[in-house]
């Protein structure tokens, strides 16, 4: 009788385990990069159009800023941030909601274009005959002050 009561038992927490519902698993991952170090420069910087990606870049600074959309974007160690001005404040975006331009090429292509229409900037200095504007931080974006013509 004892085998019987034990039998009963172990019947009744197999049919329990296997008539369970199935947890589901959830995973959820969360990565905080943070804010990048602020952008520091003495002046507004001036932003040159690159005609192949039709985009705006920084020139003269020691930073990956672009202006796509009304918006400025900022590489800092192989992370993309967007703000509304140039010196941010910035938010972190993912590349996959990067504007298309910038998603399009590698970060190599767009600092040879930039240094390449920077070589331009320099040596037509107030004859260039390209597009650029001077970002201000008191300015709508992209609507800066400066010689040169805006886009």
């Amino acid at each position: 009788m004892t085998m019987t009561k034990s039998g009963a038992l172990l019947g009744l927490m197999l049919a329990l385990g296997l008539s369970a519902t199935p947890a589901r698993a959830q995973v959820s991952v969360h990565v905080h990069i943070g804010e990048p170090p602020p952008v520091v420069v003495y002046s507004p910087p001036t932003m040159v159009l690159l005609p192949e990606p039709q985009m705006y870049v920084a020139v003269g600074v020691p930073y990956d800023i672009f202006f796509v959309g009304g918006r400025y974007y900022y590489l800092h160690e192989s992370h993309w941030f967007w703000g509304p001005q140039y010196g941010g404040p910035w938010s972190y975006v993912e590349v996959e909601r990067l504007p298309p331009g910038l998603r399009k090429f590698k970060v190599k292509q767009l600092h040879e274009f930039r240094e390449r229409e920077y070589r331009v900037y320099q040596a037509q200095g107030p004859n260039f005959s390209g597009t650029y504007f001077v970002a201000e931080e008191s300015d709508h974006p992209g609507r800066g002050r400066g010689r040169g013509k805006k886009h």
